[in-house]
């Protein structure tokens, strides 16, 4: 009968999210599959990645799942919904960010045009730190790093290139920057840059 009625596309959102409440696995189909696009869209807006921006999707509906009991059935779950979308993107924004900061903050570096005897020597040490840090990933890892930084390959691209998945090619590439940032701190490098201005 709770299909019946809902198939005829005349539902309130606000007796569907009381069945929500009550465990209806029909409407918690419904109101997905009502926003899921919208949320993917916004998501992969930011995020430029289809893998990704999915996780943002259904990291949204597992929130809405676990806490349904909790929903405002007089709210409007749109706004709710988006609210949950919009935190989950900055948060993998921040992770990002995070998994690039090491490699980052050293980028300038290779774009140096100045002739400052300082600025070489520490070119100079950078690019043997680095050749060091790389010599000393796995070979996976190293490839993901040069085609990443060195040709700006996506992860999707990377990935069809090695017959990997997007979110491997996410994983080797988090920890090479690890390993590269770790490397840099022992060497002192990362340090050094801090009192040079770019």
């Amino acid at each position: 009968m709770e299909a019946n009625y809902f198939d005829k596309g005349n539902y309130e959102e606000s007796k569907l999210i009381i069945l929500l409440k009550e465990d209806s696995e029909y409407a918690f189909q419904l109101i997905f599959d009502k926003h899921r696009n919208r949320i993917y869209k916004t998501a992969i807006k930011f995020l430029k990645s289809p893998v990704i921006a999915q996780d943002v999707v259904q990291d949204v509906f597992l929130k809405l799942w676990f806490e349904r009991k909790n929903i405002d059935v007089a709210k409007p779950l749109e706004a709710w919904l988006y609210t949950v979308a919009k935190n989950n993107i900055l948060n993998k924004l921040r992770k990002i960010a995070n998994d690039w900061k090491a490699v980052d903050v050293i980028t300038p570096i290779l774009n140096l045009s100045e002739n400052n005897s300082d600025h070489k020597l520490i070119q100079g040490e950078f690019h043997n730190s680095l050749k060091m840090a790389l010599s000393k990933l796995p070979e996976q890892q190293k490839t993901v790093f040069l085609l990443s930084r060195g040709k700006k390959f996506t992860y999707e691209q990377i990935g069809k290139q090695l017959n990997i998945s997007p979110l491997t090619v996410k994983t080797h590439l988090s920890r090479a920057l690890l390993a590269i940032k770790k490397h840099f701190e022992s060497s002192g490098i990362l340090v050094l840059l801090l009192f040079i201005n770019f």
